[in-house]
């Protein structure tokens, strides 16, 4: 009976996703936030992989979906690139740089390695406020253009229209999701968890640590690179201060908040951090205040997140449905 109602309750969360458009129409502000859960939810996917997985605390991560969406900016704009070919360019690009600068950081252990990438999370902030001919400064990256429409039968869907983004940052954010899944359930998943719990063990067993790292940073810097990505073209603008060392902070609340080393933690972590602060704008000049004090209880009271809170009590529903 319990794992039924599991599978109702997963099947109702995404026919409420994928109808969205139609429950909220009229109400576009609530479409908009949704697309901006999705766009937080991707990186904080791949920061996931590092932080809750494999025990890999990176606080410089947003510096790499800054590099992704400066990369598409500039291929989109001033190249002429479309959407797609500059997706998989900034893709690679993240990927790339995580393999680079996480070959350096791991180098350093403990709060040394959360140092380090901190410190390339604002190398790579500098690089995008300063860096004035290629990413236009502190004043931003405008002009950035949405997708180009798609031919759908007779007719086209014009990514202009926010139902339609809206479709396809849930289609990005369910990709990054299921590759997630895999991962996690692969015999690349199992390694990351033994290297978690006793790294001089798995290496002493014959385990490449190094190599393994460097695949999951890797990878965890690809989907924040797509996250970035999402973002520009979604705002049609590039600005600095979306990648900064305080978005880091926030996308590593986001892992924590929604559950680190849970599936569908970064989900929870964006829809509590994206959607709640807009919640509470009834009471605007408390609004921060009665958010921090949330977030504070959170930790308090479930300190594995709130999908460590959900697990626990679908375990108490469950040994309920098993006693005669």
């Amino acid at each position: 009976m319990a794992r039924l109602l599991l599978w109702l309750l997963g099947i109702s969360g995404l026919a409420l996703l994928v109808t969205a458009p139609q429950w909220t129409a009229g109400h576009p502000y609530v479409l908009h936030m949704l697309v901006l859960m999705c766009i937080y939810a991707i990186p904080a996917v791949g920061l996931n992989l590092m932080l809750g997985y494999s025990g890999l605390v990176s606080l410089g991560h947003m510096g790499f979906a800054g590099l992704g969406a400066y990369t598409a900016a500039v291929l989109m704009v001033d190249a002429r690139w479309s959407f797609w070919s500059a997706l998989g360019a900034a893709t690679l690009a993240g990927a790339l740089a995580g393999v680079l600068i996480g070959l350096i950081c791991f180098r350093f252990r403990g709060h040394f390695f959360m140092i380090v990438t901190l410190a390339f999370g604002l190398l790579l902030h500098a690089v995008m406020n300063n860096w004035d001919e290629v990413t236009r400064g502190a004043a931003g990256f405008a002009g950035i253009p949405r997708p180009r429409p798609i031919a759908w039968g007779e007719g086209m869907i014009s990514f202009g229209q926010l139902p339609n983004f809206y479709y396809l940052a849930l289609a990005l954010a369910l990709l990054v999701f299921a590759v997630q899944y895999l991962v996690v359930r692969s015999n690349l998943g199992r390694i990351l968890a033994a290297i978690r719990q006793d790294e001089r063990l798995a290496r002493s067993r014959g385990v490449n640590v190094l190599m393994y790292k460097t695949v999951v940073f890797a990878l965890g810097t690809a989907m924040a690179g797509v996250g970035g990505v999402l973002q520009v073209s979604f705002l049609r603008v590039a600005a600095p201060a979306s990648f900064n060392m305080l978005e880091s902070i926030n996308t590593v609340l986001i892992v924590i908040i929604g559950g680190a080393g849970s599936l569908l933690g970064p989900a929870l972590g964006a829809l509590l951090f994206v959607g709640l602060p807009e919640w509470l704008r009834l009471a605007n000049e408390w609004r921060l205040v009665i958010f921090g004090g949330l977030l504070v209880l959170i930790t308090l009271f479930a300190p594995t997140g709130l999908a460590g809170l959900l697990s626990r009590a679908w375990q108490r529903l469950a040994r309920r449905e098993g006693q005669p």
